[in-house]
């Protein structure tokens, strides 16, 4: 009862239930909780990954941008392997997981709740020696009045405030620059609507897609030991075991409308509701619809895999990347490093071609100048050569200026 004289209480519960969009001075931003679908489905970001699509998108974008290297280079554009930093986001960004485990995490909680929050562990000098990843659930982020953030982060029933420079906060889609905005929230129509479909549909394959009727008995009246006799068989003959079997009707019952015995699915559009649903959640998270094995027709726009992968890099992943890249930057580096180092993710490997294609663009390189035959062997994780010519620049004999062809001829 005390919680709800407080007045923060309903403030409080609306915005866990609708979402703040923008964290005003004053304001506070709240965790999402819960949704409760008409279908009496709870969406909360744990129960929406029971969806195959929602646990298929999430962990695809989480487990490509994994696979992501992200290095640091300095103003020379050389990888920084000396830099203290290039170690944590490299390899080990804590002592209990590899780069690889941390960079999934992150992507999750960016999908699922829309912020990932990360714990920054500093030497007296300022250098960065740990990140430890926060549970997005239990962070609250509040704005005071002139503007400032804190934490308010709660483990083991006590709540620890973390000023903004302790704290590397990446944002999913965000319209005010301070909060992320999580794809469950506002797509949990949506996602319990899915729920609601996937729930209607074992039902009716419980009951072997059999709907209710009605027997005619006649002018005869059942007793009351005789009805509940009667229901016993039919919940008996109704389970998925015995579809396509016979029932005997006794004492001359018959059924009052066959038609209604059975039920099509897809007249009943219960088919397409869950294939416009799977549509609908991979629109929310930008995945690409054959990406997770959803091959209809309609949502097959790419001729190769090669063209699908180069557009959920540039319409899906890049964004979050860009946004990591940044962050990195401007948190993690010190004031006089912002403008000699820089954090970027290898794409190469995403969007490797086949062999020939491959081979052909190599071969463009090297004959332009562009690569050295050794760059282009280390693009292929294969040893340099001994050769010193192959660190050389190299062009092809023929190319001359055109200038110079132009004089030839007048000659």
């Amino acid at each position: 009862m005390s919680d709800l004289q407080d007045t923060g209480f309903w403030t409080r519960f609306w915005s866990r239930l609708t979402g703040r969009t923008q964290l005003k001075k004053g304001d506070t931003s709240y965790p999402f909780d819960s949704y409760l679908s008409s279908g009496g489905a709870v969406v909360t970001p744990e129960t929406a990954l029971k969806l195959s699509a929602v646990w298929a998108c999430v962990k695809l974008r989480a487990e490509t941008i994994s696979t992501l290297p992200l290095q640091l280079y300095d103003s020379d554009k050389k990888i920084a392997t000396d830099h203290s930093l290039y170690r944590i986001l490299h390899d080990s960004p804590n002592a209990d997981m590899c780069a690889s485990e941390f960079w999934q995490v992150q992507s999750a909680c960016l999908d699922l709740w829309g912020n990932a929050y990360n714990l920054i562990s500093r030497r007296s000098n300022g250098e960065v020696i740990a990140l430890e990843p926060l549970f997005p659930s239990e962070m609250i982020v509040k704005r005071n009045k002139v503007g400032s953030i804190e934490f308010h982060y709660t483990e083991n029933g006590k709540t620890i405030i973390y000023s903004e420079d302790k704290i590397l906060h990446f944002k999913g889609f965000t319209l005010d620059g301070l909060i992320g905005l999580s794809a469950i929230q506002f797509f949990a129509q949506t996602i319990g609507m899915q729920f609601d479909a996937n729930n209607q549909a074992q039902d009716w394959f419980k009951n072997g897609l059999k709907v209710g009727g009605f027997l005619e008995t006649g002018e005869k009246t059942l007793t009351k030991e005789q009805r509940q006799s009667l229901r016993n068989s039919l919940s008996e003959f109704s389970r998925p075991e015995n579809a396509g079997k016979y029932m005997v009707l006794e004492a001359n019952m018959k059924v009052a409308s066959a038609s209604s015995i059975r039920i099509n699915p897809v007249d009943a559009q219960l088919l397409e509701s869950r294939y416009f649903g799977i549509e609908e959640i991979c629109r929310a998270f930008g995945v690409p619809p054959q990406l997770i094995g959803h091959t209809s027709k309609a949502s097959s726009w790419a001729s190769s895999l090669e063209q699908t992968n180069q557009g959920f890099l540039t319409y899906s992943l890049n964004p979050s990347l860009v946004r990591y890249e940044q962050t990195i930057a401007r948190k993690l580096l010190l004031p006089h490093e912002k403008y000699k180092y820089r954090p970027k993710f290898a794409v190469d490997g995403l969007l490797r071609a086949n062999n020939a294609a491959r081979a052909e663009f190599y071969v463009k390189m090297t004959q332009n100048g562009l690569y050295t035959r050794n760059e282009v062997r280390e693009l292929e994780d294969m040893p340099k050569a001994n050769d010193p010519s192959a660190d050389k620049l190299m062009v092809q004999m023929q190319m001359v200026p055109l200038a110079s062809e132009q004089g030839a001829n007048n000659e």
